[in-house]
């Protein structure tokens, strides 16, 4: 199943949400392209996720049905990659007017560099200014790039998207998709998105999941659930990008604890990667995060924090070959909810051993090891003595179901215990009545 973000993208320049001046000026390069090769071979879009940078490219394509060379930031994007790839489409060129020209597009430029995109820039910067065909480059962050490489290109911002924009999209899609709601709970989810259109198209997709009906209570929970629509956003942010400065930044800049964020990508890189090759990779980067969180837990050696992060963000980013475009609904980490269900057990077993321990003077480490596996064994076999126990120690009966699997024995022995408990209180009744008589 498609995002409804790539579901929805525009297919007109006209029809993309927000930043008209940067919507004119891109179509005003792309004229200039019409005539000849414009003194700005390449524009560079910027601005912050979810501004339309990625859509406008795209939207621009499909109107002048240009031939789409497209190259993802990735692990690959070295001098020879660039060459091949962009260099070949680059200089292409025919005196033939029917000749359709090739748009070649690259996203998260900003992340070009390191030991994995070798030479990457400095290749690009050849084709920035040399390319025969339009080139439109897309960042987050165009100050990471060197100011030389910037001059080369025609610099358009785009800003944060305006609520009243982000809603008229909102609405658009709830049409398309038969979603039954009201102007004040799509405000809500536009409002939350905090100009980001790509976060509130995920938001409205994730909220209206097998429902036709979207009430203000579902949207209530979009603000009560913040913290969790923070650990989607880091996951989309990671499976998705393959830029390893982008997956680091997502970590740092989720406001999560790292050993929460490594559950949840354990949980879900299964659904996220669908190729073997790509999930064992992923799994592989996991478990070494998994090994340094273990060494900071047990040494506190809080310098060992950056290795498991960038372990489970760029090694999990880089570790996927294929373009993974599907919707996915991220699920709860297990292993949470297994915490829940087995903390009230281990609550209950602490008060179990809280009362054997005070009874018979022992600690409670001891009262579990050595009293839990004979009380387990009377109450299960003698009904009686299981209730003298269960009276002594003043169990109660979730106290007693801890050792009684059979729920009609554990409330028989319930009942009985509360019996003796009485009558042992009736009897101490009598003898401090009697033993004040007898004083006079």
């Amino acid at each position: 199943m498609l995002t409804w973000v790539e579901k929805y993208r525009p297919k007109k320049l006209r029809d993309v949400a927000g930043n008209p001046s940067s919507i004119e000026s891109l179509a005003k390069w792309a004229e200039e392209w019409k005539s000849g090769i414009p003194k700005n071979r390449t524009i560079l879009l910027y601005g912050p996720a979810g501004t339309g940078k990625t859509s406008a490219a795209y939207a621009l394509a499909s109107e002048l049905n240009y031939d789409c060379i497209e190259l993802n930031a990735s692990d690959t994007r070295t001098q020879d990659i660039i060459n091949r790839i962009v260099g070949s489409a680059a200089m292409q060129d025919t005196l033939d007017p029917s000749y359709e020209r090739k748009l070649i597009i690259l996203d998260e430029v900003d992340g070009i560099h390191g030991k994995f995109d070798y030479g990457g820039l400095a290749a690009l910067k050849k084709w920035v200014k040399e390319s025969l065909q339009p080139i439109i480059l897309i960042a987050n962050n165009p100050w990471s790039l060197p100011r030389e490489f910037r001059a080369l290109t025609l610099m358009v911002g785009f800003k944060k998207i305006d609520q009243r924009s982000i809603l008229k999209v909102l609405m658009h899609i709830c049409t398309k998709e038969g979603i039954e709601t009201d102007e004040k709970v799509l405000k809500m989810i536009a409002t939350n998105a905090n100009g980001d259109l790509r976060s509130a198209i995920n938001d409205l997709q994730a909220l209206t999941e097998g429902k036709k009906k979207l009430a203000l209570r579902d949207v209530d929970a979009l603000t009560m659930r913040d913290s969790e629509l923070k650990i989607f956003d880091t996951l989309i942010r990671i499976f998705k990008t393959t830029s390893a400065d982008r997956a680091r930044e997502a970590v740092w800049e989720s406001g999560e604890d790292a050993d929460t964020i490594l559950k949840w990508l354990v949980e879900n890189a299964p659904r996220e990667y669908e190729d073997a090759s790509d999930l064992a990779r992923a799994f592989e980067r996991l478990s070494r995060a998994d090994v340094f969180m273990g060494r900071i837990m047990r040494r506190q050696d809080w310098d060992l924090l950056p290795y498991a992060i960038n372990a489970m963000s760029a090694g999990v980013a880089l570790a996927k070959q294929h373009k993974y475009s599907k919707f996915v609904r991220y699920q709860y980490p297990q292993i949470f909810t297994l915490y829940a269900q087995t903390r009230k057990a281990r609550e209950v077993m602490d008060s179990i051993a809280e009362k054997i321990s005070r009874k018979n003077h022992c600690s409670k480490k001891d009262a579990k090891a050595e009293y839990f596996p004979m009380l387990k064994i009377v109450l299960n076999n003698s009904a009686e003595m299981g209730s003298q126990l269960a009276s002594e120690l003043e169990l109660d009966l979730e106290e007693i179901q801890f050792f009684i699997k059979e729920e009609r024995l554990a409330k028989n022995i319930y009942s009985q215990a509360n019996e003796i408990s009485a009558e042992r209180i009736r009897a101490s009744t009598t003898k401090v009545k009697q033993f004040s008589l007898g004083e006079f």
